[in-house]
């Protein structure tokens, strides 16, 4: 038997068909924690759920969160995680460390970086509706057109 040890690694992904409120409440239930400590494990960012355990918790654990909707990862106790190879796109301007992910729900924009606009009120007391049924427009709403003269021929074709 081995004596390594792993750690169960969750970042916020979900896997296909579950809805992020639903794996919230299921890992809510799970781990008979709060909305706002449930909140914290979707931040985008690799967080160890539980460390310590044996190959084999590891993977029950890791099945358990998979049928409630979250995808984890397992990694070895002491294991640096390796960084995915970098992309012209994932890569920020030279001396930026400001860079982060949006978590996959929600606004892209944080409530304080939202610009506040006020409602704008129209006037639309002078409109209706009328029922679907004759002329859309009134009579007096209607423009006068003379028709035009048409002349039509006699061919005599009795």
């Amino acid at each position: 038997m081995s004596d390594l040890r792993y750690q169960v690694i969750f970042r916020g992904d979900l896997v296909a068909g579950f809805t992020a409120a639903d794996v919230k409440a299921n890992m809510a239930r799970l781990f008979k924690a709060g909305p706002e400590t449930i909140a914290k494990l979707f931040s985008g960012r690799p967080l160890a759920i539980k460390k310590g355990l044996s190959q084999a918790q590891a993977e029950q654990l890791q099945a358990t969160l998979a049928k409630i909707g979250a995808q984890s990862s397992l990694r070895p106790e002491g294991a640096v995680p390796a960084a995915p190879p970098a992309t012209p796109a994932d890569r920020a301007p030279v001396g930026s460390d400001a860079w982060t992910l949006a978590p996959m729900e929600g606004n892209l924009l944080q409530e304080h970086e939202r610009e506040r606009t006020e409602a704008v009120q129209v006037e639309v007391s002078h409109l209706n509706l009328k029922p679907a049924q004759g002329n859309l427009l009134e009579q007096g709403e209607r423009k006068k057109v003379q028709p035009a003269p048409v002349t039509v021929p006699d061919w005599q074709l009795d």
